[in-house]
């Protein structure tokens, strides 16, 4: 039952988790109920940035000391002013018990503060739903929040007391923010994606799925989804398979159908770092372009890149590309557009997948038609009518 608001990252609440224990409990309740007085208006907003600052202007007596405390031996990680959504959480979770009015971790709490993969975690993931959010990143890959909103408002209406999709909105933002910090789903932009750690994590509850159904239409489309991302993956395999020099002809034929001209391979004794060449059309100019293709598992490393760069003047090439089934190392990422350089492009293996796809090299296109009753339809009023 999802019934945590302002749902926390779980490395702030194990900090403050690991501070507070042996505080009087009194004292939390306290500051909490001291910096919720603090509301302004809105003439006359507070500002909360610089706890440092506003903490012993603000507070006084074990509040400020008790807030001061939190902001320093956390290093900042902890403002005092954002603990309401870990106090929920403590309660909710029985993360504390008050012996004498004193603040002490329970056995829950103990596992919760180890690291951020424990039982008391797990279970807290699946209560909140957070297996839920991360069963929806798996089969909807590079989606945004608004296209998990759906599911997931869904999803609370029948796993919590919440109704309001300002509420939907704000819990799964949170969530995702608590999932990211794990680094089992990462984000670029605002497209979000289940991580390796994520795939890994989620295979431990695979026989608890079943419960994550929300409509025949969604589970509908997820199984299409996972059937392709299979296909991705089978895609991949095949790609594995071939021979260098093979591999170099298939990213020809992308070229080709991306709309690159005169593009050749050049030749397996003398490619001088380059094996593909092609030309494109940038505005009213035509671009020569070096290709270097990499087969291999591991993460491709700078030295690549700067041999590759290295290699343009040699076919009169204004700008390069490395194409590899696998990834590149963050120094890679980091040089391919240096200030004054030669742009270098980077595709990995998951990029050079969806190319593949989008220009059908490799596989075939099979369509699915269905449909669904339009409801509006036959809400329509005889007064409508007439």
């Amino acid at each position: 039952m999802v019934k945590t608001p302002l749902f926390p990252p779980y490395k702030k609440a194990q900090k403050l988790l690991q501070i507070l224990e042996g505080q009087p409990e009194e004292n939390f309740r306290i500051m909490r109920n001291s910096i919720m007085e603090l509301v302004g208006t809105p003439q006359k907003p507070v500002d909360w940035t610089e706890p440092a600052k506003w903490i012993p202007e603000r507070l006084n007596g074990p509040s400020k000391d008790l807030a001061l405390k939190l902001w320093t031996e956390s290093k900042g990680l902890v403002n005092p002013r954002h603990v309401n959504g870990i106090h929920y959480l403590i309660k909710n979770y029985n993360l504390f018990t008050s012996e004498n009015g004193i603040l002490k971790l329970t056995s829950e709490g103990n596992d919760f503060v180890k690291n951020l993969d424990n039982s008391t975690i797990n279970k807290i993931d699946k209560e909140e739903g957070l297996h839920f959010i991360l069963y929806l990143c798996s089969v909807n890959k590079n989606s945004s929040r608004k296209d998990f909103l759906e599911d997931w408002s869904t999803y609370l209406k029948s796993n919590s007391n919440y109704t309001k999709e300002s509420v939907f909105k704000d819990t799964l933002r949170r969530r995702l923010v608590n999932l990211m910090e794990r680094n089992l789903v990462s984000r670029e932009g605002v497209k979000y994606d289940i991580t390796n750690e994520g795939k890994a994590y989620l295979e431990r509850f695979k026989e608890g799925i079943k419960f994550l159904s929300t409509s025949e239409e969604t589970d509908l489309n997820n199984k299409v989804q996972e059937f392709v991302n299979k296909q991705k993956e089978l895609l991949k395999e095949e790609l594995y398979k071939l021979k260098p020099y093979e591999f170099e002809f298939v990213v020809k034929d992308l070229l080709d159908a991306m709309g690159y001209q005169n593009v050749e391979v050049t030749s397996q004794s003398n490619d001088k770092g380059v094996d593909v060449v092609g030309e494109i059309q940038n505005g009213i100019t035509k671009v020569k372009e070096v290709i270097q293709v990499k087969r291999i598992s591991s993460n491709i490393q700078r030295p690549v890149l700067d041999a590759l760069r290295g290699s343009l003047y040699r076919f009169d090439a204004f700008q390069g590309t490395i194409i590899t089934l696998s990834d590149f190392a963050r120094g890679t990422k980091n040089a391919a557009f240096e200030r004054g350089a030669s742009p270098i492009t980077l595709i990995n293996g998951d990029k050079l997948i969806d190319y593949l796809i989008e220009h059908e090299i490799g596989i075939k296109q099979k369509p699915l038609n269905y449909f669904v009753i339009d409801k509006t339809y036959f809400e329509t009023s005889a007064e409508d009518v007439e």
